[in-house]
């Protein structure tokens, strides 16, 4: 079996990224490539910015500014995957419509608001209509539960005989 995961580790990066940072070690991020070390400069200068210190980009400069979870299911933080589905969603129905206007599966327009009712539902009843169709649905019940206490049973003396 093949397990496929994934992560949010800034590790691969080298040892100056395996804790939280502080302003001294902006100083001393030679080992990184430049990207990255831009990246963390980034994430702390903004860090310090009042309109954003709810992000806590500082305490995440080690991770790039980015401390949520690596699927990104924050709201507050950043976006839900549904909002990327639905985006994805519009995006593809936009691009399948090229110049035109985007269809639905019956090929009306996309944002068309009109409602057809194609039919009712009323409720007319439970139960069975005969008492054959009743004495019927009982038989086959009784008949599941008898093959399932055999199986059972079947099961319990294989098991023992397996063991002994």
């Amino acid at each position: 079996m093949t397990c496929i995961g994934a992560s949010k580790v800034t590790e691969s990066f080298g040892s100056g990224l395996d804790r939280r940072i502080g302003a001294d070690d902006l100083e001393h991020l030679d080992g990184l490539p430049a990207h990255v070390a831009e990246l963390v400069r980034a994430a702390w200068e903004l860090g310090g910015r009042p309109e954003l210190e709810k992000l806590r980009l500082r305490a995440w400069a080690h991770m790039l500014g980015f401390g949520g979870h690596w699927s990104t299911k924050s709201r507050r933080y950043s976006t839900t995957m549904t909002v990327l589905r639905r985006a994805r969603v519009a995006f593809a129905k936009r691009r399948r419509a090229g110049d035109g206007v985007p269809l639905d599966a019956w090929d009306r327009p996309e944002d068309d608001q009109a409602v057809i009712v194609v039919a009712s539902w009323i409720y007319v009843g439970s139960g069975y209509a005969t008492e054959g169709e009743r004495w019927l649905a009982l038989s086959a019940a009784a008949r599941a539960r008898e093959q399932r206490r055999i199986a059972w049973e079947e099961l319990r003396t294989t098991t023992r005989s397996a063991a002994a």
